[in-house]
């Protein structure tokens, strides 16, 4: 009976020996085959996986991880090999030459080649789609005179050429879609090159991206977990609680209001980093006949006065538990160079008598007395506001915005509506009058400043501001080479500082607070984070792979190796304390605990 207790034992240690590794390195596995599944929680859902028309957050992140680009961004925001291992302007700056990483396949075992570069490029060169246009200003040819270079030729020299933020499409599958509406395209499965595949959509509930175990050594190597669901849940209450329960492994873009209970969580580390974007206040400024807004928003003194009506400290203290910094001019300061200092004496503040003021000056007047003014013609100045209801903070700010304007003669009435019904309704015919919503941006200003040009009306303009000047502007700043030469009002600062000032004039926006990155994260069972910016960034929705390509298990306080497997000492170790469990108890009744979870 002795040897038949001692031979068992010795078959579970064994046994143990071969699912320890397995165990620990399973984490919070999602799916039996997983060795090892990260779950990030999320507020906002996806709009699409097609990204000429997708414009949401979430499918962003998707195309980000499973497409590659032309060029890429360090951790410190600075251009990187991507696709292009390496690059070479020609002595005017008009003829760039890039070396592409030879050997890559897409996900479905086609090669990727410079032809696929120049394809994606001249699909958008010959639709002047909006979705990407702007990035290709001035650009006069894309070639491949071979599978391993892409030429690029422009009109003049180009500030933009190493931020072409395009994702580089596979020419076999997409030469199918319609090149008069490349939005229309189904694109699933979506076949791409980058370090992880989508491989499940369930609208409203997740996307799930498995690992690409052939993406090259050259690029940072196959990511070291399997799988990243993104568990999409509205309600942010139950979404931290699923993260309190350790269902979720980090959780994103959660209310302000929650950040100092998350931030005690043991084994949690919890950011509030600046963020590229803001938070708009924005304004329906289409002068056309098919515009639904009222036209009374087309006053610049109405948008002015509403400005200068709302306090933005208070804004910023209740919606974000002071967590952010109030809005001033378009580009966040976390783009550093291109952020615009209103100069002294013109930054917004809360002053109630001067938009009162303004509205006098502009004949609007409360001639009924019912508290809303009107103008010369009797028509009132009573609008809708739309805020979404995917983002809470958003809706307080809109109450306060409400009363706010209240007191200066302007009647808001508040509309809540979930934000892809919304953005059909700003994109499709322009039907609403003023708006609470955010945008992430770029890391280069380029694409920002080019939502307010003409062309962009009922494309990525959701305020269809339309200026002739500004439009001018637009193409001199993608032409400037140099980006900060002093006292040189052709630089692209000076450029770009002339762009905002002429936004900040004209108000089709009020920037109330730029972006915060609130994220929580499992820091005692997960390692290999990488913030972005390094110093007091955030690892996640930052425009990098850097977190998902080196996420691994934490295991008894060890990090797991880079190939995945684990310190010898440690299984070691373990195999001789189960052992031990075994001879002593005489019987394991259940599968063992990894140990991060005991």
């Amino acid at each position: 009976m002795r040897r038949d207790l001692a031979a068992a034992a010795i078959a579970l240690v064994l046994a143990v020996l071969l699912l320890v590794p397995a165990a620990a390195m399973a984490g919070t596995s999602a799916s039996p085959g997983a060795a090892s599944v990260y779950r990030i929680g999320i507020l906002e859902d996806f709009d699409g996986i097609n990204p000429f028309s997708a414009w949401s957050g979430p499918s962003w992140e998707c195309f980000r991880l499973s497409y590659n680009f032309l060029t890429w961004y360090d951790r410190e925001y600075r251009p990187a090999p991507d696709l292009a291992r390496s690059w070479q302007t020609s002595a005017d700056g008009k003829t760039w030459t890039f070396h592409i990483i030879e050997g890559m396949k897409w996900q479905d075992g086609v090669p990727l080649t410079a032809l696929d570069v120049a394809f994606t490029y001249n699909l958008i060169l010959d639709t002047q789609d909006a979705a990407y246009a702007q990035y290709l200003t001035g650009v006069t040819s894309v070639t491949a005179p071979d599978a391993a270079t892409v030429v690029i030729t422009t009109r003049r020299p180009s500030a933009g050429m190493l931020a072409l933020y395009i994702p580089i499409l596979p020419e076999h599958i997409w030469k199918r879609a319609d090149p008069q509406n490349l939005g229309g395209f189904k694109n699933w499965p979506l076949v791409g090159s980058g370090p992880f595949r989508v491989a499940e959509l369930e609208k409203g509930k997740w996307m799930r991206l498995a690992a690409n175990p052939d993406y090259p050594r050259e690029l940072g190597g196959p990511p070291t977990i399997d799988e990243v669901y993104f568990v999409i849940d509205p309600n942010a209450d139950a979404m931290i609680q699923d993260y309190k329960t350790g269902e979720l492994d980090a959780i994103v873009n959660w209310p302000a209001t929650y950040y100092k209970i998350l931030k005690s969580l043991p084994g949690t580390t919890a950011v509030a980093a600046p963020a590229i974007g803001f938070h708009e206040l924005g304004f329906n400024c289409w002068a056309s006949p098919k515009s639904k807004g009222d036209p009374l928003l087309l006053d610049v003194a109405v948008r002015q006065a509403i400005g200068w009506a709302i306090d933005k400290d208070r804004i910023n203290a209740a919606s974000m538990a002071g967590l952010a910094v109030p809005g001033t001019s378009l580009i966040s300061p976390a783009q550093g160079l291109w952020h615009w200092e209103v100069p002294a004496g013109q930054t917004p503040a809360y002053d109630p008598e001067k938009a009162k003021q303004i509205l006098d000056d502009a004949g609007y007047t409360d001639r009924d007395g019912d508290g809303v003014r009107e103008d010369a013609r009797g028509k009132k100045l009573d609008f809708r506001l739309v805020t979404l209801n995917e983002y809470p903070e958003d809706q307080s700010a809109g109450k306060m915005i409400v009363s706010w304007c209240a007191d200066i003669g302007v009647k808001l009435r508040l509309e809540q509506k979930d934000e892809g019904t919304f953005g059909d309704e700003v994109y499709d015919n322009a039907d609403y009058d003023l708006f609470i919503w955010s945008w992430r941006g770029d890391i280069d200003p380029g694409f920002m400043l080019s939502t307010f040009t003409t062309t962009q009306i009922l494309n990525w303009g959701d305020s269809q501001y339309s200026n002739p000047e500004y439009d001018a502007l637009y193409v001199a700043q993608a032409e400037a080479l140099d980006p900060a030469k002093p006292d040189d009002p052709t630089a692209r600062k000076m450029v770009t500082d002339k762009m905002q000032a002429i936004l900040y004039r004209d108000t089709p926006y009020v920037i109330l607070w730029y972006n915060v990155n609130l994220q929580a994260f499992r820091s005692d069972r997960w390692a290999g984070y990488g913030a972005v910016p390094v110093k007091d960034g955030a690892p996640f929705f930052n425009f990098t792979r850097a977190t998902y390509q080196d996420l691994r298990p934490r295991v008894a306080g060890a990090v797991a190796a880079p190939d995945g497997g684990l310190p010898w000492i440690y299984v070691l170790a373990g195999a001789a304390a189960l052992a031990t469990l075994v001879i002593v108890v005489g019987v394991v009744r259940r599968r063992p605990r990894a140990v991060e979870d005991a």
